[in-house]
């Protein structure tokens, strides 16, 4: 056996794993699903923290977003914090101050999102703090299904299902389908103790444990996978309402999807990086024994998948090219493309991992908004979009390695 074909069949190994282990998640916790705590007779306080860069198009929408919940006035508080805006961000946010006794504006030199939200949590009333991105929009309902989690002992943040709010094109839609995945997993995670990422369009967190881990990390591109991280280390729990929804927009051109995933990415490798040392301690907790591993071995597979894929179209397309010179020689150009069909284990596999990759993309469908798909669907999700999930990955590192680590969503 060669090197090459031992890392296909580790791969294929840990790909099965993985979903099977979500597909018994799911039949075991099926019922459940949709399920959150009540919440409590004596509602909390809340702050409502909304960090604003150049938001004029969407800011007033995601304000009276939260104006609008079913949540008692006198028991929220809604700061918006203007991050050195340089457009009509900051005029909007005065005239939603002027007409809510509730609503109250931070305006502050730019600095980033991690610092807007520290400097916000210096003056929140709140017992709790949520977070809610400034083109996100939370149902009504939404916070009163999450702050219910917050009795349960060690529960120090909750976070929500997000959905697209924009679905013109075909990117939208992908990007539709893809939330909807996202969101079905991490709520799986939740059942074994393993959410990693309280999302930015809207996660709540008490404030005493983050004044206690001492706010959000200012040098990470994703604050809400690394708080989420710095509180699984220290022992808290994490958890999710999969009936919490949030609308939130998304890239609608490819140019504005690589920068949001190229953050992403980056801010993920930061995070990794940071807590790599705690991986396969605390034997008590799920954060070192499979959240590290985990998403760690996610950006490793993804990243070998690529160079194995680059690898087989230079060979092929190398061969192929050289053979055309040989043409007149009675040379078949096509005998590199030959495949042979006979049984092998690493073929087994192969055809296993697809099987119960479309089943369980199907599976997340059928218990989405967007309803099942059928097979040539999750196909094109599967090849056409996520295949474009490398692309990211590679500028994030190549930007890593240049020590260009600055802000690429707007």
């Amino acid at each position: 056996m060669n090197w090459v074909t031992l890392i296909y069949l580790i791969m294929f190994f840990f790909g099965i794993f993985f979903i099977v282990m979500f597909v018994i998640l799911h039949n075991r916790y099926r019922r459940i699903l949709f399920s959150s705590p009540k919440s409590p007779s004596k509602l909390p306080l809340i702050s409502f923290f909304v960090p604003s860069y150049n938001e004029e198009d969407t800011l007033e929408e995601t304000v009276m977003s939260l104006v609008n919940l079913d949540y008692p006035e006198n028991k929220k508080e809604i700061i918006i914090i203007n991050d050195g805006s340089k457009d009509r961000t900051l005029e909007i946010a005065r005239i939603l101050e002027k007409k809510y006794f509730f609503v109250r504006v931070l305006n502050k030199s730019n600095s980033g999102k991690a610092s807007s939200l520290n400097q916000a949590l210096k003056i929140a009333k709140g017992e709790l703090i949520a977070v809610v991105d400034a083109d996100s929009y939370p149902r009504k309902d939404s916070v009163l299904k999450m702050v219910g989690h917050f009795d349960e002992k060690g529960v120090s943040a909750v976070t929500s299902r997000v959905l697209v709010k924009n679905k013109k094109n075909y990117l939208e839609n992908f990007q539709v389908w893809d939330y909807s995945i996202i969101a079905w997993t991490r709520k799986l995670l939740d059942f074994v103790d393993s959410v990693y990422v309280t999302n930015g369009p809207l996660s709540i967190y008490k404030k005493s444990v983050l004044k206690k881990l001492g706010g959000f990390d200012t040098k990470n591109l994703t604050e809400d996978i690394e708080i989420t991280w710095h509180m699984l280390s220290e022992g808290y729990k994490t958890r999710m309402s999969y009936d919490a929804i949030v609308y939130t927009s998304v890239p609608s051109n490819l140019k504005y999807w690589i920068n949001q995933r190229v953050r992403w990415n980056l801010g993920g490798i930061q995070t990794v990086h940071k807590y790599y040392k705690s991986m396969f301690k605390n034997p008590e907790n799920m954060f070192g024994y499979f959240v590290i591993p985990y998403v760690s071995s996610a950006f490793l597979f993804a990243l070998i998948g690529f160079v194995l894929f680059g690898r087989f179209i230079w060979l092929k397309g190398s061969y192929y090219f050289i053979s055309l010179f040989y043409l007149g020689e009675g040379y078949n150009p096509f005998k590199y493309l030959e495949f042979s069909f006979l049984p092998t284990v690493l073929m087994i596999l192969a055809l296993i991992f697809m099987v119960i990759t479309v089943y369980y993309y199907n599976l997340g469908f059928r218990n989405s908004e967007t309803g099942s798909k059928n097979v040539l669907k999750i196909f094109s999700y599967a090849l056409l979009y996520r295949s474009l999930y490398v692309i990211p990955l590679i500028i994030a590192l190549y930007k890593l390695a240049k020590g260009d680590l600055g802000w690429y969503t707007k």
